[in-house]
């Protein structure tokens, strides 16, 4: 029997990859494997439980964030992750796919990693044995054939200057200069916003501070046109599927905005084929069991199987 422990601590991409060890919690006998949880403070204080085999070690992922990130604290932790003499994994669930939330780490590259999103740039540098995704439930989501609001473009409240970058801006500039009937109304609740999306035929994504933002998952779950910035095109957006565009999300760049949006909103059939495709491929993506077999697959290897995700 194989005793792992996770380290849990903060983050909004978590939740996923923390249901993947719940889900092994509950079948100990069929997986081999015991897994314990416990807080960064329960490992600060008390360290590891008893004859511990494998630590999985998550932080807040944002070590630039001054606000958030809590040096003392997780510097407290990271001593005790060091000692450690069994195998050890970090869990990486920084939003941005290109982004090291263990760059403080030596030899961080080469320590089996899970990882959130993750760029094929991070895919090819570093040891990502599993990937983690959005905080969503797995599930067949009947569709919704009545969808009255046309397009829909929700960046939410976030100012001018806030990210690194102006495809927001420019996305909206482009959209006030067509006749389309867009809803940029921003809608307050997780739950209200699914409802909206559920009957919407277009939802228009762009970046935050990585290649994609919750709009994206949002609209294939609910089953509408995903219509993104090319940048979904480097990432690894779901564990258990991979989106091809121009069949399961339509991609853009600033340049080809126009012209794209207004080949596809012109062609209803083309709208139902490719958000029908992008929905099954959410509902393909997001599997604890898949996951479950993945990660304890790679620790009875030994660690040394490798998975190949792109």
């Amino acid at each position: 029997m194989i005793k792992f422990c996770h380290v849990d601590h903060t983050g909004a991409s978590r939740k996923y990859y923390l249901a993947v060890l719940k889900y092994i919690q509950r079948h100990p006998a069929l997986y081999g494997v015991e897994v314990e949880i416990i807080s960064l403070s329960e490992f600060i204080n008390k360290g590891t439980p008893p004859f511990t085999d494998v630590l999985s070690y998550q932080t807040f992922p944002d070590e630039w964030n001054e606000k958030k990130f809590n040096y003392k604290t997780i510097y407290q932790a990271d001593a005790r992750f060091h000692v450690f003499s069994g195998t050890k994994i970090l869990v990486d669930v920084h939003d941005n796919g290109d982004c090291d939330a263990f760059t403080r780490m030596y030899a961080g590259r080469e320590l089996p990693r899970v990882k959130c999103f993750p760029s094929k740039w991070f895919l090819e540098n570093y040891n990502v044995i599993l990937l983690s995704t959005v905080s969503a439930n797995p599930g067949v989501i009947l569709d919704n054939v009545y969808r009255d609001i046309e397009i829909s473009c929700k960046f939410g409240k976030k100012q001018r200057g806030y990210y690194d970058h102006t495809i927001r801006e420019s996305v909206e500039q482009h959209l006030q200069e067509t006749t389309y009937d867009v809803d940029y109304d921003w809608v307050e609740g997780k739950s209200k916003y699914f409802e909206e999306l559920e009957r919407t035929l277009i939802v228009i994504g762009a970046p935050g501070w990585g290649a994609h933002n919750a709009s994206y998952w949002g609209a294939m779950k609910a089953g509408a046109l995903l219509f993104a910035h090319r940048t979904l095109n480097d990432i690894k957006l779901f564990p258990h599927s991979d989106l091809i565009e121009d069949v399961d999300y339509v991609s853009y760049d600033l340049y080809n905005f126009k012209a794209k949006l207004r080949r596809v909103i012109n062609d209803r059939k083309e709208i139902d084929f490719i958000r029908n495709n992008g929905r099954r491929k959410f509902e393909m993506g997001l599997n604890f069991r898949k996951s479950a077999n993945q990660l304890v697959d790679y620790l009875k290897g030994g660690g040394n199987n490798e998975q190949k995700f792109m």
